[in-house]
């Protein structure tokens, strides 16, 4: 496996300030800035906020009967590492949509397991857009009481004025106590290329709830370290949707004076072969400037037939700003599956 390992870490491809772990990158503050049966019922609320007079907003219950082309969101998603399918089974259809100068944004469904929260979208305008394959919100998702969040998006072109959307993101609360209900809101404001070329403006303002999906949690306390940086995988959770890893952990000064930021990320795999991370991160909060790090990292549910779970903590330590990197790997941490009775197995 470590031959393997190895292998694959030659192909990590770090955008500039790790773009892949997060659009929205750490902030440590706010000032810095799944319809089929329930295994539990969820319940959204969903309330429109201030529209301007050039607005519009409506809500039914079917986004996807009544605009064609939102029907199965998530298939555009689904790739070898991120799989989709318990999404559609466990989330909430939230089912909003406001009109402003020509553009629609739609938010199709969405999920909370108990940390992360996953959300499914579209956008169609009559505004042009230069020919880029993707675009970016000018501003992200908030949820109420949180001090932060970290986490990644993406919205990707289907047609020449359509585009669908997925963001999966951590919020950070105090004392990590996540509530069993959360709010969220919404108001993007623009949607631009890449390339930061100007795309379209408008006036939407989003707000609805989401109950927490129920899971079930093991306390791990699993430490490894080296010299300069101490890790410890702190829990995991399994939902119906989701696999989520708590970590923390703790890097020298010596280090954090040769680079600016030193960050996880994670190749996960299992007994059987299965992959569900591959050189892949998630969202966390530093209260020192990267001393101290705590965060969790989510992905698919555990494959049938699996006992051990392997989870191979990469460390990048960057200069930040694309000025460089290297990869420090750190040993692997290893799951008994049989622990859990394969409760959430699939």
């Amino acid at each position: 496996m470590s031959n393997r390992i190895n292998q694959e870490l030659q192909k990590i491809e770090i955008p500039k300030e790790l773009h892949n772990r997060s659009k929205l990158g750490v902030k440590r503050a706010k000032a810095e800035q799944q319809k089929k049966q329930f295994k539990k019922p969820i319940v959204a609320a969903a309330i429109i906020l201030g529209l301007s007079a050039t607005s519009v907003a409506f809500a039914f219950p079917s986004m996807a009967s009544q605009i064609p082309f939102m029907d199965n969101v998530i298939s555009f998603f689904n790739d070898n590492e991120n799989d989709y399918k318990d999404f559609e089974s466990f989330s909430t259809e939230i089912g909003l949509a406001q009109t402003s100068n020509g553009t629609t944004v739609m938010i199709d469904n969405a999920v909370y397991d108990g940390t992360n929260i996953t959300i499914s979208f579209a956008i169609e305008t009559k505004q042009e857009i230069k020919e880029e394959t993707e675009i970016s919100a000018m501003n992200w998702f908030d949820v109420v009481g949180a001090s932060g969040m970290g986490g990644s998006e993406k919205i990707t072109k289907i047609s020449d004025n359509r585009y669908v959307g997925m963001a999966s993101f951590t919020p950070d609360f105090e004392d990590k106590k996540y509530p069993e209900t959360i709010k969220i809101t919404w108001k993007p404001e623009s949607f631009k290329s890449l390339s930061n070329d100007l795309g379209v403006k408008g006036d939407w303002s989003f707000a609805f709830s989401l109950n927490r999906l129920k899971g079930d949690i093991e306390l791990l306390n699993k430490t490894i370290q080296n010299e300069n940086i101490n890790f410890t995988l702190k829990s995991i959770e399994f939902t119906d949707v989701s696999t989520v890893i708590n970590y923390e952990q703790v890097v020298s000064p010596e280090l954090l004076k040769k680079w600016k930021s030193v960050t996880p990320v994670f190749y996960v795999t299992d007994d059987l072969g299965n992959v569900y991370m591959n050189g892949t991160s998630g969202g966390g909060t530093s209260p020192d400037n990267g001393g101290t790090f705590k965060g969790t990292s989510d992905f698919g549910t555990i494959k049938e037939g699996a006992s051990k779970l392997i989870i191979q903590p990469v460390q990048i330590a960057s200069l930040n700003y694309g000025k460089g990197h290297k990869k420090i790997e750190l040993e692997p941490i290893v799951i008994d599956l049989k622990n859990n009775n394969n409760k959430l197995v699939k």
